[in-house]
């Protein structure tokens, strides 16, 4: 063998150890995923169904068998019973004699037999009703009208918001209900930013880290300046408590500035135990057994990454929550000159998110309050950006709130040792 085959057999052997090294990861398909979901969705359903059919018959079980009570009472009469005698051989008859039996007593008796005698002997009035009253009514002042129509002009806010919005701030306490009503009754849409129903038949579970900085989501959010120039968000949210961690402008979606806005937010606000991305270049190699900046970054850290299966983005939903309610409350309703000017916006919003405004899934409770363990105190339209007039008018009623909570890595740490019982 010469020495250019020996050459060249050496060069095909080197080409292919770096074929095997730098070997893709394996694709997965939009159409697994789907297929995967749906059959979970199937399930779901399928027992959704099976509990409405055991409500539906246990409410018929209780119809037939008022009926059943009521019809033996009615014959024991007509054979010249006396009525307490009568009440007293239904009662000896249908009363519970062990446990899943129907509850029985006399003045139950007596109550259903004066219900169906009302009703002209038709035994329809004793199927089990609602003991919701038939309506309620609320005077609401003017002030508070004045008020959810601004909140729902100014953020789109839907009525349940408004509600606990108003409630909290202690200026008015009222339900949803009421403050859709309300807009009903002002013209206003009462649907701005509805949920779209989606069809693809995926059953999406929830859940939960017991404990701030077990886990954090980032993502970006692209948007644009008022010259048309295009600039990334990144975002970094907490998982137990929505704190917002890090809103950050760049230019450029790189995995080296991920890797630095996520360095700063945890010498800032302590190391998390996970980091959920999504399979974006900036997160995440194309090939296995590399990792890009972001993903050496978390590994000297000590950090696990995790990443959501692909087509499938609300496995990063708190992240993708967060940037649609800074879509909807600041990128869509302002714009921006800067890069500098959309920062300074960024960083007042992040204090008004994270210690001012109320979050649903926390029970209608500001993020901090779980982040740090301090309730932060708001009254009025204190802390609402873009109402600062209105809070310093006194006709809308007093308004002032508690200095916005200072973060620091030892935040998450004195709040559990805080939490522990003394010895």
């Amino acid at each position: 063998m010469n020495g250019t085959a020996v050459e060249q057999k050496r060069h095909e052997e080197r080409k292919a150890k770096r074929k095997e090294q730098a070997k893709r990861k394996a694709k997965v398909y939009k159409r697994q995923v789907l297929a995967r979901r749906r059959q979970m969705d199937r399930a779901r359903r399928a027992r959704q169904r099976r509990e409405q059919r055991e409500k539906t018959q246990r409410r018929l079980r209780k119809f037939r068998f008022r009926v059943k009570v009521v019809r033996y009472f009615h014959r024991l009469r007509k054979q010249g019973v006396s009525e307490k005698k009568a009440v007293q051989l239904t009662l000896e008859r249908y009363g519970p004699r062990k446990a899943g039996d129907l509850p029985l007593s006399a003045s139950t008796i007596r109550n259903w037999v004066r219900m169906v005698k009302r009703a002209g002997g038709k035994y329809h009035v004793l199927r089990p009703k609602s003991c919701r009253p038939k309506r309620i009514t609320y005077h609401v002042p003017d002030r508070a009208v004045a008020i959810v129509f601004t909140l729902r002009h100014q953020f789109g806010w839907g009525g349940h918001r408004i509600a606990a919005e108003l409630k909290k701030r202690e200026i008015a306490s009222i339900s949803g209900r009421t403050v859709y009503k309300i807009l009903d009754r002002l013209g206003l849409s009462v649907k701005i930013y509805a949920l779209k129903g989606k069809s693809d038949g995926i059953a999406y579970r929830r859940y939960e880290k017991a404990r701030p900085n077990d886990q954090w989501h980032i993502d970006l959010k692209e948007t644009r300046l008022a010259n048309g120039i295009k600039v990334y968000i990144c975002i970094i949210v907490d998982d137990h408590s929505r704190y917002a961690l890090a809103a950050v402008v760049g230019t450029k979606k790189t995995a080296e500035w991920t890797a630095q806005v996520t360095a700063q937010t945890v010498g800032q606000s302590g190391t998390p135990k996970e980091m959920v991305s999504d399979n974006g270049r900036e997160f995440v190699s194309g090939w296995e057994e590399r990792l890009t900046k972001f993903g050496e970054m978390l590994k000297e850290l000590g950090i696990e990454h995790l990443t959501c299966t692909p087509y499938y983005p609300q496995g990063n939903g708190k992240a993708e929550a967060f940037i649609k309610t800074l879509n909807r409350e600041l990128l869509q309703r302002q714009t921006f000159e800067t890069v500098e000017a959309l920062q300074a916006a960024l960083d007042n919003y992040l204090v008004y998110y994270n210690n001012y405004r109320l979050h649903s899934s926390l029970g209608w409770e500001a993020p901090v309050t779980r982040f740090a363990g301090r309730v932060v105190t708001v009254r009025g339209l204190a802390g609402i950006p873009g109402l600062e007039p209105m809070a310093a008018d006194p006709q809308w009623g007093p308004s002032y709130c508690d200095p916005p909570v200072r973060i620091t890595p030892d935040t998450v740490r004195n709040r559990h040792a805080l939490a522990l019982p003394l010895a």
